[in-house]
């Protein structure tokens, strides 16, 4: 991929757009979203090769490869029509040309590797273990079997593609609970005067920290294609989240999503649906926006103190081992005195899909957070709204 190719063409598109300015209401907001999302999709058009992905393809495989590849080949070729002239010069350059073949191909694979791994996060750990420790297969896709499920005490069978999304959807996505009006007279405390500004320093960071290779979302806009572009774009970023934070605006086709179906691995049966596992594919615009807030909610909650001592999810720098250990300790201070100990872990199936907006939101203004990042919220799981 030629990138300051890339830039110099994004360049000209985005001179083409308005100046960036602030955001006042959402005709403005759409405007801004659709022409920046249309302008980098014009150039993923024009300047990104697509490559037709095989159950051999490498992720690791370079445009640069390919051409070396081909002239190797031919090199390969002339060599063998001089077979009976050991003295000619084609045979040392096909030799010159598969040694350094061969090293472009070991430097880029090597360094692809090295670069996800160091790059890497907690799962993507665990995902070079499975990489490593499980068995060869052939590459060839997954089909999901016919699907039992049931409907009441009758067992029924899910064929066509069209009701095996329908079962499967029905897993992931329960009935949400019905609305407790009862909030509505609850009165609650004044909320922290933390609100925060979303500065292009911030944006920097978050973009940095993407990950090149995650998979792209409906946009068809990469992490590493906003990476690269970062320094042409960010200025319009920061105008279209800050109106979105502070404006309770929202731009809808960057909250939609791709949900991909994957098989949770080691189960004995792939015939029920719970053997399935949901991911959703975000707009990566958005899915920056949705980390900075998360980043001030985060601050806001650690700075006033929100979250009780020993409450681990959310508090920055408290691991899994941390709770452990806490765990670990309480139980033999309980044994020291000669009692016996009992823990209660509950496991709440579809826990995050089904989760109350109204109860969500309730519980983030009873911990005081600025209506700011309440409304953020709202709008973000609503599917109406609130403008």
């Amino acid at each position: 991929m030629d990138w300051d190719k890339f830039r110099k063409e994004l360049s000209v598109q985005l001179a083409n757009l308005p100046q960036p300015a602030p955001i006042d209401n959402q005709e403005q907001l759409e405007h801004s979203c659709e022409s920046l999302t249309k302008a980098i999709q014009h150039i993923i058009v024009t300047q990104v090769l697509v490559t037709n992905i095989t159950p051999k393809s490498k992720r690791w495989w370079t445009r640069e490869l390919t051409q070396l590849h081909h002239q190797l080949n031919k090199l390969g070729r002339q060599s063998y029509d001089q077979r009976h002239d050991l003295g000619h010069a084609i045979h040392g350059a096909h030799v010159v040309a598969s040694k350094q073949y061969q090293k472009l191909l070991d430097q880029t694979r090597e360094h692809h590797w090295r670069d996800w791994l160091e790059k890497g996060e907690d799962l993507d750990i665990w995902s070079a273990h499975r990489l490593t420790s499980t068995p060869w297969g052939n590459g060839g896709k997954t089909r999901i079997p016919v699907l039992i499920h049931k409907v009441g005490e009758v067992e029924e069978q899910a064929n066509t593609n069209q009701d095996k999304g329908c079962v499967l959807a029905k897993g992931f996505f329960p009935a949400k609970p019905p609305v407790d009006n009862s909030l509505d007279k609850f009165s609650y405390p004044p909320e922290c005067k933390s609100e925060g500004v979303i500065t292009t320093e911030q944006i920097h960071m978050q973009l940095k920290r993407l990950k090149p290779y995650k998979a792209l979302g409906p946009d068809g806009i990469t992490n590493i294609i906003l990476t690269k572009s970062a320094d042409l774009i960010i200025e319009r970023l920061a105008h279209i989240y800050q109106a979105m934070l502070r404006g309770s605006l929202m731009y809808k086709p960057w909250k939609e999503f791709v949900t991909v179906i994957l098989r949770k691995p080691g189960k004995p049966r792939y015939d029920t649906p719970k053997a399935y596992r949901p991911i959703a594919l975000l707009n990566m615009m958005w899915k920056v926006i949705t980390a900075i807030i998360a980043n001030h909610i985060t601050y806001i909650t650690e700075k006033h103190q929100l979250l009780p001592a020993n409450h681990f999810g959310g508090h920055p720098g408290r691991t899994t081992a941390d709770a452990m250990h806490l765990l670990t300790n309480k139980v033999k201070a309980v044994w020291r005195i000669g009692k016996v100990t009992s823990v209660l872990f509950l496991d709440i199936e579809g826990t995050f899909p089904n989760a109350n907006l109204e109860r969500l939101v309730h519980n983030l203004r009873k911990r005081r957070v600025p209506t700011a990042y309440t409304g953020f919220v709202c709008n973000m799981l609503s599917h109406n709204p609130q403008i």
